[in-house]
């Protein structure tokens, strides 16, 4: 893995170094770093004063690095992957920091990291792949967050931003976008002053990609496209010099096509052939391009989301702070998925859902300047769902409708399943800094946590008039204490060291996907998670240079995977287990500097070391409880790194700026089975811009994946044979290479 470092960097610095060619005589000097301000402890400071593992991304580098939704920030941080995981459901990433991950759509299962956008947290992977529109800032906090941000942060979280209104400005922005696959975007933010003391901002953009990535022989036609209108309003009212309220509403309406499934084996193509339906040639892998398909069916695709928050602070005296957190979110979302990948309706689904959740946090934050400070409060929780699902196996071979029901080897392989699901939670937490000595400062916290889970469901096989599933429901509680220790010492205002301990626990539940009583029932239990880290912060070359660095140890106990295992109708269900132990061990490195006034480099390097120290459970169709220690951690590959090169630099009139980026990637298992054709091969991704601005006006030229990386993004595979083999395997190549254009107008600064 070093060897591949060290070979494909120069190619990054020659680009870099290509780029920058022929540019003028630096007039633009930046002689420091600029101080990056988080909220990583739900108070501000600056990022080298965060005894955490803490990235942060600006709105300046969201917009250089066209950053068109969330996935895209792995760049940015070391030891963190955010990709697609699902066809049929796009918008929804699943998120691996420090090989802790969790990478399903459905919206009983807990995410193993949690997302936040403006202190709300998203309880669902469905819609966290937002697009990067409006921006502020992007945290992203890596190793247990729980004692401040609660329910199910083990991984860590990421917290995006948005840009809040200004009161007293009347500024805005517009911007619109054109490139290849047929790319037109266009995109307004307006900030209005309503009075001395309240200002709106206005958010409104149309996102479409009109030709998809993957082209259908079978119906002559591109798989892919994507459309998105989003609207959104932001008031920030400040009726006392103490007291701030914001208001926020936002809402999100996407359509297309789904980004299909590639066959990626020959079970597929040997079970037609051996019905004499369908030949070897008319799908994947014997086309050779694994962004061309043949499925036979067409993939619509629906996600609405609709957001709701309110936000109010209070300052009741000069040392203390009131903030009281509502927000709502509502998803709707509908799809129909062709999982065959051949011009027969041999194995698809059309599932939809509803999805809403409430929360409620009441915060004081306490800092008089003196030894102590600290961070305390109460949060609630619910969520709730209602999912449909009608999956088809072979109906082709009953002389059924496409919609209906069919049987391989006379099993019955049809199921429409209903299901509703409900999720609450309370917590009291606490956590504060004692200042020992002047250079020593103590931390602690705590947070409670209690947990109530309940799904019902029920399904049916309307073609053998016969219930598939009797109604059955299950429920459970769940209650646990999560800690935070640590010491921290400050060697000056430019060298930091901390060592912290820290906890972390994600509740229990029952799959939604369970085709037995027996399954549902036993659902499965709580993880927890123990993280022992050291790390240091220090700003050196009279603030040209930032290093930041980090080495952790963490202990799983329950570690929850999702496993394919036999049984049910169907021949097998889709559920998650408990691995009952887990170890990953691992170290970040990150480095900013300025190189010259008008050069500036990051680089951010992760390295893990994970395995199984007992994982016993049944994989394959054989229904044999198996010890499955062998099997590496899914999305944690053992070395990532990305380099990055920004200069900026007056050329005439304007202002020249240039960006290029390189993010290479360890092999990594995608599944908990690891099964043959599922790993994902060692990858690097190169991308670059190039922006003059001028005045107010500012135009751009983009191209990411200029190597053309085809690495598939979700394998996964259905009914898994000890023998390698399977009914199936499949998965979705991520995006191929893209460029565009963009114009962007800014008045008043904003």
């Amino acid at each position: 893995m070093i060897r591949s470092l060290a070979t494909k960097t120069p190619a990054v610095v020659a680009g870099a170094a290509l780029l920058c060619t022929g540019m003028a005589t630096p007039v633009l000097a930046q002689s420091v770093l600029e101080e990056v301000v988080v909220t990583a402890r739900k108070r501000e400071e600056s990022i080298q004063d965060v005894p955490l593992a803490v990235s942060a991304i600006s709105r300046d580098s969201v917009e250089a690095a066209f950053l068109m939704d969330a996935t895209a920030i792995s760049q940015f941080a070391p030891n963190l992957i955010f990709d697609n995981i699902s066809a049929g459901t796009p918008g929804a990433g699943g998120i691996s920091i420090r090989g802790i991950s969790f990478q399903d759509v459905e919206k009983t299962f807990d995410p193993a990291v949690l997302m936040y956008i403006d202190d709300i947290a998203l309880g669902t992977n469905s819609g966290n792949a937002m697009s990067m529109l409006d921006v502020e800032r992007i945290e992203v906090l890596r190793g247990p967050q729980g004692t401040l941000f609660g329910k199910n942060a083990v991984g860590g979280v990421i917290h995006i931003h948005r840009i809040k209104p200004i009161i007293g400005e009347f500024a805005g922005k517009a911007r619109a976008r054109v490139g290849n696959y047929g790319r037109r975007d266009v995109e307004g933010v307006l900030n209005v002053p309503l009075a001395d003391n309240l200002a709106a901002k206005f958010t409104v953009a149309r996102l479409e990609q009109g030709d998809g990535f993957y082209k259908n022989i079978t119906q002559n036609r591109r798989d892919g496209d994507n459309k998105e209108e989003r609207f959104g309003v932001h008031f920030l009212w400040e009726p006392l010099p103490t007291v701030t309220s914001e208001f926020q509403y936002n809402q999100s309406d996407m359509d297309g096509t789904v980004d299909p499934m590639m066959s990626i084996n020959s079970g597929l193509a040997d079970l037609c052939a051996g019905f004499g339906v369908c030949a070897e040639s008319d799908s994947r892998p014997y086309s050779g391009d694994r962004r061309e398909g043949a499925g036979g069916l067409r993939q619509d695709y629906h996600l609405d989301t609709r957001d709701y928050t309110f936000k109010t602070s209070w300052d009741m005296t000069d040392d203390l702070t009131a903030v009281l957190i509502y927000g709502h979110r509502e998803i709707e979302d509908s799809q129909a998925v062709d999982y065959d990948d051949s011009p027969l309706p041999l194995f698809h689904a059309i599932r939809s859902s509803e999805y809403e959740q409430d929360s409620v946090e009441l915060r004081f934050d306490y800092d008089a300047g003196g030894a102590l400070s600290f961070t305390s409060g109460y949060y609630y929780w619910n969520g709730k769902t209602d999912n449909w699902m009608n999956e088809t196996v072979l109906p082709l071979f009953l002389d059924l409708p496409e919609d209906g029901c069919g049987t391989p080897i006379g099993q019955p392989a049809c199921q429409i399943d209903y299901a509703e699901a409900e999720s609450k939670s309370h917590s009291f937490y606490f956590e504060g800094d004692y200042r020992l000595t002047d250079q020593w400062i103590a931390t602690l916290g705590a947070r409670w946590i209690k947990e109530e889970k309940s799904l019902a469901k029920r399904g049916e096989m309307p073609v053998f008039d016969m219930v598939s599933l009797p109604p059955m429901s299950a429920d459970r509680n769940d209650i646990d204490t999560i800690y935070r220790a640590g010491i921290r010492y400050e060697h000056s205002d430019d060298l930091m060291g901390y060592v912290t301990y820290s906890t972390g626990f994600r509740s229990g539940g029952f799959s939604i996907r369970a085709n037995t009583v027996e399954v549902l029932e036993d659902g499965y239990d709580p993880e927890e998670l123990r993280n022992l880290e050291a790390g240091f912060k220090a700003t050196l070359l009279d603030g040209r240079l930032r290093v930041n660095g980090a080495v952790f140890d963490m202990e799983y106990k329950n570690m929850q995977q999702e496993l394919n295992i036999a049984g049910g109708p169907t021949g097998q269900q889709d559920t998650v287990v408990n691995a009952s132990k887990a170890t990953i061990r691992g170290a970040e490195l990150e480095i900013d500097v300025l190189l010259t006034d008008t050069l500036r480099a990051d680089l951010n390097v992760g390295y893990l070391d994970s395995e199984y120290d007992n994982f016993m459970g049944s994989l394959f169709t054989d229904g044999i409880v198996r010890d499955l220690s062998y099997l590496p951690l899914r999305r944690a590959p053992q070395w990532n790194y990305t380099l990055g090169l920004n200069y900026s630099q007056q050329v005439g009139p304007g202002e020249l700026m240039g960006r290029i980026s390189y993010d290479w990637r360890d092999d990594y298992a995608t599944t908990a089975t690891n099964f043959p054709g599922t790993e994902i091969s060692s990858f690097g991704l190169l991308d670059a811009s190039l922006t003059y601005r001028l005045d107010a006006w500012q135009v751009a030229v983009y191209a990411r994946n200029l190597t053309e990386e085809d690495e598939y993004n979700h394998p996964f595979v259905v009914a898994p044979g000890i023998d390698g083999s399977s009914l199936f395997t499949f998965a979705t190549p991520r995006a191929p290479r893209t460029f565009g254009m963009e114009v962007t107008y800014t008045f008043n600064d904003y």
